[in-house]
C-alpha cells in the first residue's frame, strides 16, 4: 500500500460512497479503519488508512448531529 495521502477528490469520492452505505456497514468501516490506524504496531499509520478513519467517523457524525441516523 501507498504512503500517500488520498487527494481531495479521493477523500470526497469516499464519504461519497459511504454516505450511500447503512449505518452498521459504514460502522464496520470505522473499525476496520481504527485497527489499522492503531499505535501499538510499533510504526505510525499509513497516511491514507487515518483519512479512510477520519472519513468514516464524518460520516457517522454528520447522520448524528442530522438525526439522519440509517438502519
Amino acid at each position: 500500500m501507498s504512503d500517500e495521502p488520498l487527494s481531495r477528490p479521493e477523500i470526497e469520492a469516499l464519504q461519497r460512497q459511504l454516505s450511500l452505505l447503512s449505518e452498521p456497514a459504514v460502522r464496520d468501516a470505522d473499525v476496520q479503519a481504527h485497527a489499522r490506524c492503531c499505535l501499538g504496531r510499533g510504526e505510525l499509520p499509513n497516511p491514507a488508512d487515518v483519512q479512510r478513519f477520519l472519513s468514516a467517523w464524518k460520516v457517522l457524525w454528520r447522520w448524528e448531529q442530522s438525526g439522519k441516523r440509517r438502519k
